[in-house]
């Protein structure tokens, strides 16, 4: 394949400059796949985060779990979020999302994640006692400091370590790992097919026109991408297996059963694949179909609402911001999805303001 076919083909899984995906391969040694694998711990951390991102609720954007590219780069990739991701909404996923909270039956974030270096826009990211590390991009100083500032507030009320910037595990991360080691045990045998579904994170966005996608884990081996289409833009489940199983850039998945009523002319599918032998895991796919077009249309204000380009709101719903339509007969009559998020954004600063209130 010429060097040109390969820098944009492997650009549909990373999202990553042409300019920057050339530097990338050229600097790989011959032979090399594209998009190289991670192994050992520095897998285990970037399965961790991609668990992290699913589980994190960061619906109503057309960016996949926010994240504008992945650079795949060997020892330390860099995971650069959208420019439109709204700050405060960022520092939430990062505080709670990413930083471990909670304890002995409920730990949730990534246990052992600590912050090496932070500034200009950039968070550098290891895991306690490896070497593993990660680097994420386009999150704003502001957006940082806020979470930070969070994390120390709530764990001077509840007595405890906030985990950010801490030495060793917390109590709650020590407590967590002596009552549910096995957890961990799972997650690193899974590591590896959670690392290379992270890496190749943009064949979501490019290889599939979805107006909404929604994360979810389940048990300790699948990771679940649940992606909503405006019916004129439903993209072929078959399409996107082709891309996702592609033998340059994609995962040597295995198809494991699949309930779908596209033969029967209805959208809505559901897949399950099995990673390959020397990266066990399970992929969770499904696909719906949104709706009427009132539905797509609060699609299209929610999407206007959280600051998605306007270009890719026209190209996921058909329509630029703005779109109206009137009630489908069966249609449940209640549009409030930027009411919802509207309030959400008030709870937050509600609950920021009330722990600076009593930090002073």
């Amino acid at each position: 394949m010429p060097k040109s076919e390969l820098i944009d083909l492997c650009r549909r899984y990373t999202g990553e400059t042409w300019s920057g995906a050339k530097e990338r391969i050229e600097r790989l040694p011959e032979g090399s796949p594209p998009i190289p694998a991670a192994q050992g711990q520095q897998a285990f951390l970037e399965s961790q985060v991609l668990r992290a991102l699913l589980d994190h609720p960061t619906t109503y954007t057309t960016r996949p779990l926010r994240i504008l590219r992945v650079i795949p780069n060997e020892r330390r990739p860099v995971v650069r979020f959208a420019a439109d991701s709204d700050p405060d909404g960022l520092a939430d996923l990062i505080s709670w999302g990413l930083f471990s909270s909670g304890g002995k039956h409920d730990l949730h974030g990534i246990s052992g994640l600590r912050v090496a270096k932070d500034g200009h826009g950039r968070l550098d990211l290891e895991l306690h006692g490896t070497n593993a590390r990660i680097r994420l991009e386009g999150v704003p100083d502001r957006a940082w400091a806020q979470a930070e500032e969070i994390r120390h507030m709530t764990a001077v009320k509840h007595n405890e370590q906030s985990p950010c910037r801490h030495l060793g595990l917390t109590q709650g991360e020590r407590a967590f790992a002596h009552e549910h080691g096995w957890f961990e045990r799972q997650w690193q045998e899974t590591a590896e097919f959670g690392s290379a579904l992270l890496r190749r994170l943009l064949i979501f966005r490019s290889g599939a026109d979805w107006l909404d996608m929604a994360g979810f884990t389940k048990h300790a081996d699948t990771y679940g991408f649940q992606l909503t289409f405006a019916g004129t833009r439903w993209t072929d489940h078959d399409l996107l297996v082709e891309h996702l199983t592609h033998p340059v850039c994609g995962i040597a998945l295995t198809e494991d059963m699949r309930t779908c009523s596209c033969s029967y002319g209805k959208k809505g599918c559901r897949l399950w694949f099995n990673g390959p032998d020397h990266a066990p895991g399970r992929l969770d796919l499904q696909m719906l179909e949104a709706g009427p077009d009132c539905e797509v249309a609060e699609y299209n204000q929610a999407l206007a609402f959280t600051g998605s380009p306007s270009t890719q709101i026209a190209r996921v719903t058909g329509n630029p911001p703005g779109m109206t339509a009137d009630c489908a007969p069966n249609c449940h009559r209640h549009h409030d999805t930027v009411g919802h998020l509207q309030r959400v954004i008030k709870r937050r600063e509600k609950e920021l303001h009330r722990l600076r209130q009593k930090a002073h």
